[in-house]
């Protein structure tokens, strides 16, 4: 999976621009005013960190730790930050990886729908062991279309797509919000982008 990221590392935000405007921008960044008194925070295969400039203005004291599994995709988020943006990357796969101390902000921009079901259900495990009880979790990610239509063959398109020059395991959007819940997560506030095909939703533990 790694080294289709690899490739499309250079043309990945200008491709998501093309087809998405700002809207995954601004998705990613909703709820970060939403979490207060954040010092740690963790992301999983946060691409090329194109939301650390809205973090570190919400955030100038935290300390970012950003997985990601492709270098290609850390080479691009590195250039993105300067001296004052407290960041520790970790080249790593998320489903393997595990980190010792807890957080007080948990981030999945655009991760999970590239995951089985199965794949999941690990990711939500690793989730859980690095979160404290008060503990908030973003997840930004696209929306399982109800009615068939230009959204949905849009969304079809692209999973073909990402299979076929990256070897993504999913094969369509997995439900993530029933793992969460089975694991105690509690969504807590949602909202929705590009006519209701991006959503991004705060998260908090019962």
């Amino acid at each position: 999976m790694a080294n289709g990221f690899n490739l499309l590392a250079p043309v990945y935000d200008p491709l998501a621009r093309l087809v998405f405007g700002k809207c995954i921008d601004r998705s990613q960044c909703h709820f970060f005013g939403g979490a207060r008194n954040v010092k740690s925070t963790l992301v999983a295969g946060g691409g090329t960190g194109r939301f650390f400039e809205e973090y570190f203005r919400q955030h100038p004291d935290s300390q970012l730790v950003f997985i990601e599994k492709s270098p290609g995709m850390i080479a691009k988020a590195q250039s993105r930050t300067t001296p004052l943006m407290n960041t520790r990357f970790v080249r790593a796969d998320f489903l393997t990886h595990s980190e010792a101390d807890p957080y007080d902000l948990v981030l999945l921009p655009f991760f999970l729908d590239i995951f089985s079901h199965e794949s999941v259900e690990r990711i939500v495990k690793s989730v859980s062991q690095v979160s404290k009880p008060n503990t908030l979790l973003i997840v930004t990610d696209f929306v399982e279309q109800e009615k068939r239509g230009w959204k949905s063959l849009l969304i079809g398109g692209m999973y073909l797509f990402f299979r076929l020059t990256c070897d993504i395991e999913a094969h369509r959007l997995p439900n993530w919000r029933e793992a969460f819940a089975r694991a105690g997560w509690n969504i807590k506030e949602s909202a929705t982008y590009c006519r209701g095909m991006i959503g991004t939703h705060l998260l908090e533990r019962s």
